[in-house]
């Protein structure tokens, strides 16, 4: 493997996980602009079985982590700023850990399970809708500091390969990988 760039598994998990995140970001704001129906209840059930799907990759992400490793920093990277993607990385593994995990928590506490079209998972929590509606709120602002984060990536990503021009989003593309 190129000591430049991640694996291919890790950038498969990468590159599936934003797609996920992505879609169950975009699916729940249009799902609240649409009328009431079936299609707003598909999108809605597609949205909470995309985030119980988020969890399990990034347990198994997290576990690829630990027995592959990362490439070293580009050249030129301070050590504040190495500090700062460090955190940066920190803060995107945390929320995107604790954002499904709370909606699945106001999910279950509505006295809802989790629907995936083969089979699906009861809730194993009693229903309790004022607790449910505050853990919904509490998710919501951990998805909106998700996205500022994912969006703080992103910029910090561009900025990389336009300004500083170091290579660093090769890193996590397939082209060249083996």
């Amino acid at each position: 493997m190129d000591r430049a760039r991640y694996d291919r598994l890790a950038i498969l998990f990468h590159w599936v996980m934003a797609a996920l995140i992505f879609y169950a970001a975009a699916s729940i704001l249009i799902a609240d602009d649409l009328p009431r129906g079936a299609f707003r209840d598909l999108i809605k059930t597609s949205h909470n079985s995309v985030g119980a799907v988020v969890v399990v990759l990034l347990a198994l992400r997290i576990l690829w982590r630990m027995v592959s490793t990362a490439p070293p920093m580009p050249d030129g990277m301070s050590p504040r700023q190495q500090r700062l993607a460090r955190l940066a990385h920190f803060g995107l593994y945390g929320l995107m850990a604790a954002v499904p995990l709370l909606g699945m928590a106001a999910h279950f506490l509505r006295g809802r399970g989790l629907e995936f079209g083969f089979f699906s998972i009861a809730s194993p929590l009693a229903a309790n809708r004022a607790l449910s509606r505050s853990i919904k709120e509490v998710h919501e602002l951990a998805a909106y500091a998700l996205l500022a984060l994912v969006a703080f990536h992103v910029a910090a990503a561009l900025w990389h390969q336009f300004i500083k021009r170091d290579g660093l989003m090769g890193r996590m593309s397939f082209r060249g990988t083996t």
